[in-house]
C-alpha cells in the first residue's frame, strides 16, 4: 500500500509536467516554481493586515521603492534601480530635515507607462489621508513629515478653489507642506523636528510608487511651491467615492487585484486559494541589479501537515517556515529535498493581560513563570531546534547578538522553581487563605484538596488561559496541572478558534468587566528590522492593539523614548538602552517569554539560490532562485 501511495504521488508530479508542457505548444515551455502555503486572504496592498502568505505577493508584484531593506535586515537606498545617487539632505532653521530624491529615467509599471516623481508623492498623499487610514487602519505614510496633522484632519472651514466650503477630513487641494513634488523626476519628503533625531530615519522617508491612474483615476497631484495636493481633473466622485471602487471594491479593486505594479511579477489571478504572477516585461531590476528567472510563480494552498511530503514527491518547491523535527529529518533522508535554515526574528510567548485580575500584579506574573520548565518546549514543541529567550528579542537582531553575553549576566532566567514562586505570591495581594486574613502556608497545600491562595477581599488566585493552539497549549496545561497546586493557584485552560484569541487578547481591555474573560494567551510574534520597543510598550499605547496587554510602566517609557530619540549612527547607544530595556522588561514581566525557534524553508533539489533570512522570504529573494540545471 505504501509503495503504491509513493507511486501515485510521482505519477501526480509527472502528469502536472507533462500539462504544463503540453499547454504551451510548439512555444517555449515556461518555467514555473510552486510555492505551497496555508490560506491566503487575497489582501495585496500594505496597511490592511495582511497575512504572511499575502506579504509574498505582495513583494512580487510591487517593486522600486526607495528604501529597501536587505537580506540582513539593514536599510539601504536602492541606487542601483531606483534613484539617482543617494537622497541629499538639508535641515533649516527650525530643525527640520529635508530629504531630496531624484528618480532614475527609465521606470516603468508593468503596463509600460512610465513613472515619475508624481507617483512617489501620490503614495504619501493618499495613504497619509482620512479616507485611505479610515479603510487602511495599520497605515502611517506620512505619520512623522511636516504638514501632517493639518493635511490630514484639516478644519471646518477649509475652502476649495472657488471658495466653497470642504467637507472635514477632505485632502482635495489641501497641500501638504513636508510633501514636494519638484520636477517630473524630483520630490521631497520633510520630517518634523519634534520627529528628530530617530535611529530609524531613513524609515520616516520611504516610499514607492502608488500608480496613480489605478488607484485614483481621475486625479492628478500637483504643487504650486506650498506643498504638494491631490486634484480632481476628471474624477467620478469624491477621494473617498472614488478609491472605494478602485481600491476596496472586493472583485476589481487594487486592493485584491493589483493590476498597475512595478514589481518583478505582475498579478494574474487569484483563484480557489491559488495565485499565479508572471514576470513583469518591464521590471528593471532590484536593488542588486538582478532580475527573476521564472516565467510564473504560483502560490497555493496546501495542507499544513503534508506540506514537506509534496516537496519531496515533487508537486510543490518551496514550503515556509517549518520547525517540525520530524519533517526536517525526513528531508534530511531524501534526496529529492533540502533546506535553508535561520534563527527566527521574533519569539514564543504566554502574554498576560495586565488590566484585571491576577495578572495585573507582576507578582503573580513572576509566579507563573516559576511554575513553567520551558525547556520542555524546545524537546518536545521543537525538536531540539530553539533556544530559550528571557525578553522581547530574537536570536537573530544584531543588537541581541552584540548584547547577549551581557544580558545572560543581567536578566532573570525563569526556571522551574515552587520555592521563587511561592515567595513572589506571599509578596502579592494573593497571600492569604480563603477568610482573607489567615496566611497561605505552603505546607498545607495537597493536590486535588483545592487548597487555594485568596486576597484581603476573598477573591481566589485564578488564572482563565486561552490556547489557539492544542500541540504547544498542551504543554503549558500540563505544566500548570503538575505545579500550580503547590503555590495555591487554580488554573484554568480553554483552546478555541485564532480569530477568538486575537479578540481578546487586542480588545480585551475594552470589555466591560462582565464581559472580562481571559487572564493569559499563548501565541508567537515576529519582528521588523526597525525594532522599536516604544510602539509596543510605551504607556502612551496601552489599550491599543499596539499594546493590548496594556504595559504601564515609567520606566520603560524612559528607555524607549531614549531609545527613539537616538541618532541613526549611535549604535553603541542603542545598544546600551536596549539591554536597559530588555532588563527592566524582564523584571516587571509583561510576558513569559519563552522561546525563539529556528525556522527552515524547505525546497526542491529542482531549484537553486533560496537564501532565506529572518526578513528577507523566499519572495524576496525570487531574483536569486533559479532551475538547478540553468545555464
Amino acid at each position: 500500500m505504501k509503495l503504491f501511495k509513493k507511486l501515485f504521488v510521482l505519477a501526480l508530479a509527472l502528469v502536472a509536467t507533462f500539462v504544463l508542457a503540453a499547454c504551451d505548444g510548439d512555444e517555449q515551455e515556461k518555467t514555473v516554481l510552486t510555492v505551497g502555503t496555508p490560506a491566503l486572504s487575497g489582501d495585496f496592498v500594505a496597511g490592511f493586515g495582511s497575512s504572511a502568505y499575502d506579504v509574498y505577493v505582495r513583494d512580487l508584484v510591487h517593486g522600486y521603492g526607495t528604501l529597501v531593506e536587505t537580506e540582513g535586515g539593514e536599510f539601504v537606498w536602492d541606487t542601483k534601480a531606483v534613484l539617482d545617487g543617494e537622497p541629499t539632505t538639508t535641515t533649516d532653521g527650525s530643525g527640520n530635515k529635508t530629504y531630496k530624491f531624484k528618480l532614475q529615467d527609465d521606470l516603468k509599471f508593468n503596463d509600460g507607462s512610465k513613472i515619475t516623481a508624481k507617483e512617489y508623492v501620490a503614495t504619501i498623499l493618499l495613504r497619509s489621508s482620512f479616507d485611505w487610514m479610515s479603510i487602511a487602519t495599520s497605515a502611517n505614510a506620512g505619520y512623522y513629515l511636516v504638514g501632517f496633522d493639518e493635511y490630514r484632519n484639516g478644519s471646518e472651514d477649509d475652502q476649495d478653489a472657488t471658495g466653497a466650503t470642504l467637507p472635514a477630513y477632505t485632502v482635495l487641494d489641501r497641500p501638504f507642506t513636508g510633501v514636494r513634488l519638484l520636477s517630473e523626476l524630483e520630490f521631497s519628503l520633510t520630517i518634523a523636528e519634534e520627529n528628530l533625531p530617530y535611529f530609524y530615519e531613513t524609515t520616516m522617508v520611504s516610499s514607492a510608487p502608488l500608480g496613480l491612474k489605478a488607484s485614483l483615476p481621475g486625479f492628478d497631484v500637483k504643487d504650486d511651491g506650498e506643498g504638494a495636493y491631490i486634484t480632481d481633473v476628471d474624477a467620478a466622485g469624491t477621494i473617498k467615492e472614488v478609491i472605494a471602487v478602485s481600491v476596496n471594491n472586493s472583485k476589481t479593486g487594487q486592493r485584491y487585484k493589483p493590476t498597475l505594479t512595478a514589481g518583478p511579477y505582475q498579478f494574474v489571478s487569484f483563484k480557489d486559494q491559488i495565485v499565479i504572477v508572471e514576470k513583469n516585461p518591464n521590471f528593471k531590476m532590484n536593488y542588486e541589479g538582478k532580475t527573476p528567472f521564472f516565467d510564473e510563480v504560483v502560490i497555493k494552498q496546501i495542507a499544513t501537515e503534508t506540506d514537506v511530503e509534496q516537496v519531496i514527491a515533487g508537486t510543490v518547491d518551496i514550503v515556509s517556515g517549518v520547525i517540525s523535527a520530524a519533517k526536517i529529518a525526513s528531508v534530511e533522508n531524501s534526496t529529492t529535498a533540502d533546506y535553508v535554515s535561520y534563527a527566527r526574528n521574533g519569539y514564543g510567548l504566554i502574554a498576560f493581560a495586565q488590566y484585571w485580575g491576577p495578572t495585573q500584579y507582576e507578582e503573580v506574573r513572576r509566579a507563573m513563570a516559576y511554575l513553567l520548565d520551558r525547556r520542555v518546549f524546545l524537546d518536545q514543541f521543537l525538536g531540539g531546534y530553539g533556544t530559550l529567550v528571557n525578553g522581547p528579542y530574537g536570536e537573530a537582531q544584531w543588537f541581541y547578538k552584540e548584547t547577549k553575553d551581557e544580558l545572560d549576566d543581567v536578566l532573570i532566567n525563569y526556571t522551574l522553581d515552587i520555592e521563587k514562586a511561592n515567595e513572589e505570591l506571599d509578596n502579592s495581594p494573593y497571600k492569604f487563605e480563603s477568610d482573607g486574613t489567615t496566611p497561605w502556608d505552603p505546607a498545607k497545600a495537597v493536590e486535588g484538596t483545592g487548597y487555594l491562595r485568596y486576597n484581603a477581599e476573598g477573591e481566589k488566585l485564578f488564572i482563565n488561559h486561552f490556547s489557539a493552539s492544542s500541540e504547544v497549549g498542551d504543554i503549558i496545561l500540563l505544566q500548570y496541572e503538575q505545579n500550580a497546586w503547590q503555590v495555591g493557584l487554580e488554573f484554568q485552560y480553554q483552546l478555541g478558534e485564532f480569530d477568538t484569541l486575537l479578540d481578546h487578547y487586542y480588545y480585551g481591555s475594552t470589555l466591560s468587566e462582565d464581559a472580562l474573560t481571559y487572564h493569559s494567551f499563548n501565541l508567537a510574534t515576529n519582528f521588523y528590522s526597525d525594532y522599536d520597543p516604544y510602539w509596543s510598550w510605551h504607556s502612551s499605547l496601552a489599550g491599543s492593539t499596539n499594546n493590548p496587554g496594556m504595559t504601564e510602566d515609567d520606566e520603560i517609557d524612559r528607555i524607549t523614548e531614549e531609545m527613539q530619540k537616538l541618532d541613526p549612527t549611535q549604535k553603541d547607544e542603542f545598544k546600551e538602552l536596549f539591554v536597559e530595556f530588555v532588563t527592566r522588561w524582564n523584571e516587571i514581566l509583561p510576558n513569559i517569554p519563552i522561546y525563539s525557534n529556528e525556522y527552515f524553508d524547505v525546497h526542491s533539489t529542482r531549484i537553486t539560490g533560496l537564501q532565506s533570512t529572518p526578513v528577507w522570504s523566499w519572495a524576496k529573494d525570487i531574483c536569486d532562485i533559479k532551475l538547478a540545471d540553468a545555464k
